[in-house]
């Protein structure tokens, strides 16, 4: 009995088209597999990749970059995104968390004036929160609470999330704010206490001496980014700084 050769099969063929390069690119577990792939479907001939796609394609190649840290690329990358059209306020603000990072404060406010600009209603009161936090860790709190004030006219769910904000913005600057204990007491009630409002209640409790609520929060803030991948933890370092700051002044007394 003759047996027929067992032929191994040809390895698989690279992607031939942009969506299977960009899903190549999200399933990267490196960043620079992840940059090559998205390069790879940018190469194509522009007729043979729609603008969602490309945006797609140059938002992996941004995060990729800002995964290595390189951090002026990244920037470079996310104004080729607004460039292109589609989700252009979501490439203005990537372009800004990467120029914040990179210390080029000024830059980074100019960008995210632009996302707050070409976002949507929906989008509207996130852009203007985050101009707020630019603002404010650039010591613009007059700037920082006129952008709030903004923000407020579209904020649905998270309202209390940016009264918050413009109540901490207020504390930051040596003032007390009108009605800081319900506003305290609305983000506690609210689902946008989670995460980022962790951070605005420690800050916020620290101000005004509430030492154990001030400790419990910023401890869960600090917590939950403590393994958050690069790009996260650049756009919330300067957050981070301040929790870990506030934290070490309260176990220090």
């Amino acid at each position: 009995m003759t047996h027929r050769p067992i032929r191994s099969q040809p390895p698989p063929s690279p992607p031939d088209d942009a969506e299977l390069w960009l899903a190549r690119a999200m399933r990267a577990v490196k960043p620079q597999g992840r940059i090559e792939a998205a390069q790879a479907g940018l190469e194509l001939p522009d007729a043979e990749v729609a603008p969602d796609t490309r945006v797609l394609l140059l938002r992996q190649l941004y995060l990729g970059c800002l995964e290595l840290r390189q951090l002026r690329r990244a920037a470079e990358v996310a104004a080729t995104m607004a460039s292109v059209g589609p989700l252009r306020d979501v490439a203005h603000h990537d372009r800004a968390r990467a120029l914040f990072a990179a210390g080029e404060a000024a830059e980074a406010i100019a960008a995210q004036r632009l996302a707050a600009r070409a976002a949507p209603a929906s989008r509207k009161s996130f852009q203007l929160f985050s101009l707020a936090t630019l603002q404010l860790f650039a010591d613009q709190r007059g700037g920082a609470l006129a952008s709030l004030e903004r923000g407020l006219r579209y904020a649905k769910r998270d309202r209390p999330l940016l009264k918050a904000l413009a109540a901490y913005v207020t504390l930051s600057g040596g003032a007390l704010p009108e009605g800081l204990s319900d506003t305290i007491a609305e983000l506690r009630a609210a689902p946008c206490r989670e995460g980022y409002g962790q951070f605005l209640l420690g800050a916020l409790a620290f101000h005004i001496g509430d030492r154990p609520r001030a400790i419990m929060h910023l401890r869960t803030f600090l917590d939950r980014n403590a393994d958050v991948d690069t790009a996260k933890a650049l756009s919330l370092r300067e957050e981070l700084r301040r929790a870990r700051m506030l934290l070490g002044q309260l176990t220090l007394d």
